[in-house]
């Protein structure tokens, strides 16, 4: 029975989903009110679920769905990515009246969707999992209030999204043909013999596609930038926090299916990393609303991570699945202090920031701690994720691509100081009102910010981890 309890994020999953659906069945006006609650307590329930099953391990389904260090690790991302949406969504300014109370289950089921990725050791289950996390996205995005451009958005969000899933889904019958198994650890097995022929390599290339779409590398990433300025400020944060570092683990996951060091495969992700950092800083500089200008950020991002990742060692993976955590805490802290400085749930340009340091000296002081590890500024994390990703590139040769990454880090710290400048330097205009925050808002900037400033100092324990989880991959 004690082995049970690692499925225990799972059923607190459960419970918190029946009293978010119960919370909505009501009619009065309080709906709204109660769904946010419920979704608070459960999401502090997964969350502890998560840290009471560390170290388990548990197979169940006939060995499809695996509890491991690498399972537990992302579950416990993504347990913190739903945690701090559902803050960041307080009382659902921005989103339409009619679905208020709606985002908060279609939150929880795409987070369920996202762990299922998790622990699936199993080829059709991981597709499963995938799709469940992105059509409940898929509805959320175009329920934007008092933004046009938001059905737009989501139909692209839509249509591309679509798309990538089904070229996933021949890349998959592509692999089960080849291998005559749909289980990943046998899988691995059959592809280490075959893994260099050219059908092999392309259909691991399509199944690769849709979890490049939600890690918006480039040439997959055209629905970034519309999605995350036209999404609502809670749903932009669970795509940029809890859906990116499911990608970045799952990409390692994948990956570790064979051995392709030298084929064209790696070289096509290598050249896609090298564009997408440098398109992504480049256009970054131009923006001027600050959610898009992260969601450029982002494409630049996920460049950064597959330069570990196109190492192909554990090093490599370990630092994938390390960088991928501290990208969540510092989107995190970002799409925070664009929720409370946003007025109504609008859109934050750079002009709105003037004065931050005056009107909410916390929210500046996070935002500035946000895009100094964004920039792989030290001592914060960011800095020390990126030297973890470049190690791991630079001792398999890959010295061309680390060099163009730092050099496309140093372009980024300009633009994010633009930021920091409206933040800090420029006076707003007119009467400089305090931004309110509330004690979670507090407790929140307080502890982003420290976990950022001590994971760069002290990383180990973090990285252990993930060293520990990708020594579980195939």
């Amino acid at each position: 029975m004690s082995r049970w309890l690692a499925l225990l994020p799972e059923a607190a999953l459960v419970v918190t989903g029946l009293l978010i659906f119960a919370a909505l069945m009501g009619d009065g006006p309080n709906r709204e009110r109660w769904a946010r609650r419920a979704a608070e307590v459960g999401g502090l329930l997964v969350l502890v679920a998560c840290v009471l099953t560390l170290g388990r391990s548990f197979e169940v389904f006939w060995v499809t769905y695996r509890v491991d260090a690498f399972s537990q690790l992302v579950k416990l991302a993504v347990a913190v990515g739903f945690l701090v949406s559902v803050f960041i969504v307080r009382d659902g300014a921005g989103q339409r009246d009619d679905a208020r109370g709606e985002i908060f289950f279609f939150l929880l089921t795409s987070a369920s969707g996202l762990m299922v990725m998790a622990s699936a050791v199993e080829a059709v289950a991981l597709y499963l999992g995938l799709e469940i996390a992105s059509f409940s996205l898929f509805v959320l995005v175009p329920l934007r209030e008092r933004f046009p451009l938001g059905r737009e958005a989501g139909l692209k969000f839509l249509v591309v999204g679509l798309a990538a899933s089904a070229v996933t889904l021949f890349g998959l019958s592509l692999l089960i043909g080849l291998t005559g198994t749909t289980k990943l650890d046998e899988m691995a097995v059959a592809l280490a013999a075959i893994g260099s022929k050219p059908v092999a390599l392309f259909g691991l290339a399509l199944f690769l596609s849709g979890f490049l779409f939600k890690l918006a590398l480039f040439p997959f990433h055209f629905w970034a930038p519309d999605v995350y300025e036209s999404a609502s400020h809670g749903v932009a944060a669970f795509v940029a926090t809890a859906s990116k570092v499911t990608a970045v683990a799952l990409l390692c996951r994948l990956l570790a299916l064979t051995q392709v060091t030298g084929t064209a495969l790696v070289t096509a992700l290598a050249l896609a990393a090298a564009i997408s950092m440098t398109l992504g800083n480049l256009v970054a500089i131009v923006q001027r609303d600050l959610k898009r200008m992260l969601a450029y950020s982002a494409i630049a991002q996920a460049g950064y991570i597959t330069v570990g990742l196109v190492a192909f060692t554990h090093d490599g993976f370990s630092a994938a699945l390390f960088y991928g955590v501290l990208y969540l805490l510092m989107n995190a802290a970002a799409f925070l202090v664009v929720a409370r400085v946003s007025v109504d749930g609008a859109n934050v340009s750079m002009d709105d920031l003037n004065g931050l340091h005056r009107r909410s000296p916390l929210l500046a002081a996070t935002l500035l701690l946000a895009l100094f590890a964004l920039a792989g500024v030290p001592p914060t994390s960011g800095f020390i994720g990126k030297w973890f990703l470049f190690r791991a590139a630079m001792s398999e040769g890959w010295w061309w691509l680390v060099l163009l990454g730092a050099i496309n880090a140093t372009v980024s710290v300009y633009y994010y100081l633009i930021v920091v400048k409206h933040a800090y330097l420029l006076p707003a205009e007119g009467e400089e009102k305090p931004v309110p925050l509330t004690f979670g808002d507090k407790a929140l900037c307080y502890g982003l910010s420290a976990a950022t400033l001590v994971l760069g100092v002290w990383p180990t324990l973090l990285y252990d981890w993930a060293s520990r989880a990708a020594a579980n991959l195939p």
